[in-house]
């Protein structure tokens, strides 16, 4: 086994060179702590297999490693003449890094062999029948017994040979020498204390009717041991009422922690988001009910195991839906900023935006369903079927404040019908045509999917690092079904892209998405669209996407008959006006991004075409 560094500036096709070693020894080269970077850190393991007389090697990034433990067991061979049988009893003890050798230096080994011999015993069997016997005519049996010490070193990693899916394999060899066995602990468990990115104590929040009851057995049996085996301490809260993590989150002393673990669905991370950032803006004495107010970033960050039913904040940030992959995560500290949005009614603030606000035929299905508890998990589909009967359209107004990017080609205010066409006597022409080019930069926004390591994310505007809008506007009006703002692409089992799939994560903007009125037809292929490939709904000619950063809805309506419902992440909400505005990358996770290679080849982007008059 090798211990080496890659060099950054070196050629990447050019083979790195190790020193090639025996099985039973551990060599590295005079590493200084300093330089040990756990993603170029390399541990390079070579087993020989003597029967195909090959070599099979194995090499392990350092961030990847999860636990070294070293076992001692002696093992007694008893040897009889004739070959006539051969017993062979192992004893394992367990040797803690505490009472392994003080010695840290990165320096070659040389292998040395210890052998405890124990003087041989001579014993004789009781006589039984035997063929040899016959043949030799031997009436007893000389025994020997040996006992010889070995040590075996055991590493558990991460295997992320499949991009999206991690797994946790193990490997386990054999040291004849525990003076090497020693000495190779102590430098793995060395190179483990230099991931100062990882948690050292985390505290887990479970929801126990969290995915049809299944939170707790997902993290105590699945989740919890992998925690143990990389020595991370978890306290976990059990909830019992709704916003129990929230209070918990604004009231408790959380010093001692190094991030946040949410194991449930999407209700519950909503619920820890939002706790999180009311107690960091109560502490920076912001005025939360201003629309105007910057909201700061917490220093703790939020992992997400998912429990739930649809877990669509976990399939946006990781890709799938796995409780192991999203525990690594958390494990190895992987990062990702998101985007948060505030939202405020008249009266001032009212929650926090982290995957989707809706308003008319979602908001009637979370309001219709509450009254349906009983009826469970089918409540949301028979709602769904009753208020796609009703088919009914809300005469709403928008103001849509453009992203700064875009919103510096508009000079002055501009007032739009739901056809998004322009006001000739207004505008003249050239000015209309350049107005015209924005709004489809707006519409159909440079198809590109977010994930790791995001170029559109990881892009800084150093005009306006906090992103305070200019005056420039759009108005638009019309009978919507449907409108959507979706800070996510908001995938899930039943939506495999998602209601929108080319959102982006930390650009500080969002999709506004809406469904202009029309027959219950055009509406069923908007659902079927949207559960098969949201990609091109807006191909669809009732179906307008917008790309912005804030936005005012105001429905024309007032009164509770021709007034819709508002639902914000899943819960209902009340105003006579919603402010939406978004605040760039306010929210840390636990969490990669997406990695796929070739986002072009795994999702094909399908040619959309623009709804504009």
């Amino acid at each position: 086994m090798s211990i080496y560094v890659d060099d950054p500036e070196s050629d990447p096709t050019q083979t790195q060179t190790t020193t090639t070693t025996e099985s039973a020894d551990f060599t590295s080269p005079e590493i200084s702590i300093e330089n040990i970077d756990p993603s170029l850190t390399r541990i390079k393991f070579e087993s020989i297999n003597r029967k195909k007389n090959m070599n099979v090697s194995k090499i392990i990034i350092l961030n990847h490693l999860l636990n070294v433990q070293q076992t001692k067991f002696k093992t007694r061979k008893i040897k009889r003449n004739f070959n006539i049988s051969t017993d062979q009893i192992n004893t394992f003890e367990t040797i803690s890094i505490a009472e392994q050798s003080k010695q840290t230096s990165c320096t070659t080994l040389n292998r040395s062999t210890s052998e405890t011999n124990v003087p041989p015993t001579s014993t004789i069997l009781p006589r039984s029948f035997s063929l040899s016997r016959l043949f030799f005519g031997q009436l007893s049996i000389d025994t020997e017994a040996n006992l010889v010490y070995k040590s075996t070193v055991k590493i558990s990693y991460i295997d992320v040979s499949n991009s999206i899916r991690w797994s946790v394999k193990r490997l386990e060899f054999e040291v004849e020498s525990e003076d090497v066995a020693n000495e190779l602990c102590v430098n793995l468990q060395l190179c483990l204390s230099t991931l100062t990115q990882r948690p050292s104590h985390l505290l887990a929040f479970v929801n126990p009717v969290g995915g049809k009851g299944r939170a707790p057995n997902v993290f105590e049996k699945k989740v919890l041991p992998i925690f143990k085996e990389a020595n991370i301490i978890v306290d976990s809260i059990c909830t019992e009422r709704a916003n129990h993590g929230r209070d918990y989150i604004l009231n408790e002393d959380l010093s001692a922690y190094d991030g946040l673990i949410c194991v449930g669905g999407d209700g519950m991370f909503a619920e820890l988001c939002h706790g999180l950032l009311l107690r960091t803006s109560r502490e920076a004495n912001l005025n939360i009910d201003d629309r105007r107010v910057n909201i700061i970033r917490p220093d703790l960050k939020i992992g997400i195991v998912p429990a739930g039913s649809t877990d669509a904040v976990v399939y946006s940030t990781t890709g799938l839906n796995d409780p192991v992959t999203s525990a690594l995560q958390i494990i190895v500290g992987e990062s990702l900023l998101v985007d948060i949005a505030t939202v405020h009614n008249e009266k001032g603030f009212v929650r926090f935006l982290a995957t989707m606000l809706a308003y008319g035929f979602f908001g009637d299905i979370i309001h219709q369903s509450d009254k349906w508890r009983f009826l469970g998990p089918l409540r949301y589909d028979v709602s769904g079927f009753c208020q796609f009967v009703l088919n009914r359209s809300y005469h709403t107004e928008l103001t849509i404040t453009l992203p700064s990017n875009d919103s510096s080609q508009i000079s002055q205010e501009q007032t739009l019908t739901s056809s998004v066409a322009l006001d000739s006597t207004t505008h003249n022409h050239n000015q209309g045509n350049n107005s015209t080019e924005v709004i489809q930069n707006l519409i159909a926004p440079a198809l590109a999917f977010c994930h790791k390591n995001c170029v559109t994310c990881a892009s800084i505007d150093k005009n306006n690092p906090n992103r305070v809008q200019s005056s420039s506007q759009m108005k638009l009006q019309g009978r919507y079904t449907t409108i959507n703002c979706l800070n996510m692409p908001c995938r899930c089992a039943k939506s495999k892209f998602g209601m929108s799939p080319f959102v982006h994560l930390g650009d500080g903007t969002f999709d506004l998405i809406l469904v202009k009125r029309s027959w219950q037809t055009g509406f069923l292929r908007f659902l079927w669209q949207v559960a098969n490939d949201g990609r091109s709904i807006e191909d669809l000619p009732n179906v307008e996407r917008y790309r912005v950063s804030e936005v005012l809805i105001h429905p024309m309506h007032t009164d509770h008959i021709r007034l819709g419902n508002w639902a914000c992440d899943g819960e209902l909400i009340s105003g006579t006006e919603i402010q939406i505005r978004i605040h760039r990358q306010a929210l840390h996770l636990f969490a990669s991004g997406i990695q796929f290679d070739n986002v072009g080849r795994n999702n094909p982007i399908r040619k959309t075409s623009t709804n504009i008059v």
